[in-house]
C-alpha cells in the first residue's frame, strides 16, 4: 500500500482536510466525494488499493464534516453552494488539468449538481456510486419498500418523515429493519476498514441537509433533482449499486438511461456499502473503467 501525503487546503477561513495517494503527476486522479452529508472520506479506504492499479487518488473531508472541523454556530455553510466552490478549490489547489470524480451516495449527488449545472473543464470521467438522480425519487422509492412492515410503524415513519409528532420507539424498530435490509449491517462486509475509529457524521450538517434518517429526504436537500439534466453528463460514466441497495435499482436505471456513454454495474451482494461488502468487484469496475 503506498503512502498517503496529508493537506490542509485553507477554505472560508477553515481547512479542507485532504490526502492523497500516489503519485498525481503520473495519471490522471481520482478524486473520492465521500458520503453523508457530514460523513467522513476515510470509511472509503479500501478504495486507496486503487493506488497500486496505477491510478493516483485524491481523498477528502468535506468542510465541517471528519477531520475538515468547523466550530459550532457555522450552520449557514451547510448548503451545495458550500461544498461545491469547496471540490472547485480542491481542484484548483492540486492544480488538476485532468482528473475523474467518484461520488458515493451524497457525494454522487454533489458530482452530479456540479457536472450537470457548473462549468467542469478536466473531468475526464464520473463514477457514481450508490447515489440518486431525485429526491422524489429516492422518497418514494423507499415508500414502497416499508408498504410491508407492520402498520403503526410505517405510521411512526411517515410521521417522522411529514416532521409531525411520531412514536420514538416504533421509529427505531421500522429503520433498524430498513437499515439491515438495505444500507447493511458490519457483519455482512467483507473489509473491515484498518481505521478502528472514523469520526462521526456530523448531526448538525446531515440533519439540516438531508433529515433525520436515510428513509427520507425531508431537509434542504428535499429539492435536489437532476433528473432532467442528466443527458448534460457529456464524460463516460460507471453507475455502481447494490442489489439490496437503498439506492434501488429504478433509481440507477434512470441515471443509466438518461446520461449518455454511461454502464452500471449492479452489485449482486452488496447494500449501500458495496465498496465494503464486495470490494474485489468493486475495484475491478473501477480500474477497468478509469485506465
Amino acid at each position: 500500500m503506498m503512502k498517503k501525503r496529508v493537506y490542509h487546503i485553507p477554505y472560508l477561513g477553515f481547512h479542507t482536510r485532504a490526502y492523497t495517494v500516489g503519485d498525481l503527476s503520473n495519471g490522471v486522479p481520482l478524486i473520492i466525494l465521500h458520503g453523508g452529508p457530514g460523513g467522513c472520506v476515510e470509511r472509503y479506504e479500501v478504495l486507496e488499493q486503487l493506488a497500486d492499479r496505477g491510478i493516483p487518488l485524491i481523498f477528502y473531508d468535506q468542510l465541517g464534516a471528519g477531520y475538515s472541523k468547523v466550530p459550532k454556530g457555522n450552520e449557514h455553510l451547510w448548503t451545495f453552494e458550500t461544498y461545491l466552490k469547496e471540490l472547485e478549490n480542491v481542484i484548483k489547489f492540486f492544480g488538476l488539468k485532468k482528473f475523474s470524480i467518484l461520488g458515493h451516495s451524497w457525494g454522487g449527488m454533489l458530482a452530479l449538481e456540479w457536472v450537470c449545472k457548473y462549468p467542469h473543464e478536466g473531468l475526464e470521467k464520473l463514477i457514481l456510486f450508490s447515489t440518486l438522480p431525485s429526491t422524489k425519487i429516492w422518497n418514494d422509492e423507499h415508500l414502497k419498500m416499508i408498504e410491508s412492515y407492520p402498520k403503526e410503524q410505517v405510521e411512526a415513519i411517515l410521521n417522522e418523515k411529514d416532521k409531525k409528532q411520531y412514536d420514538k420507539k416504533l421509529f427505531k424498530k421500522g429503520m433498524k429493519r430498513f437499515y439491515d435490509e438495505h444500507v447493511g449491517k458490519k457483519n455482512q462486509r467483507k473489509y473491515i476498514p484498518k481505521t478502528k475509529h472514523f469520526p462521526k457524521t456530523n448531526k448538525e450538517i446531515y440533519q439540516k441537509m438531508w433529515g433525520f434518517s436515510e428513509l427520507f429526504g425531508n431537509g434542504t436537500l428535499s429539492d435536489y433533482d437532476v433528473t432532467n439534466l442528466l443527458h448534460k453528463v457529456d464524460v463516460p460514466t460507471l453507475i455502481l449499486s447494490g442489489k439490496y441497495d437503498e439506492s434501488t435499482p429504478e433509481m440507477n436505471r434512470v441515471m443509466k438511461e438518461k446520461i449518455p456513454h454511461s454502464k452500471w454495474v449492479l452489485l449482486e451482494n452488496s447494500h449501500h456499502g458495496g465498496y465494503n461488502e464486495e470490494p474485489d468487484v468493486v475495484l475491478d469496475s473501477i480500474s477497468k473503467f478509469i485506465k
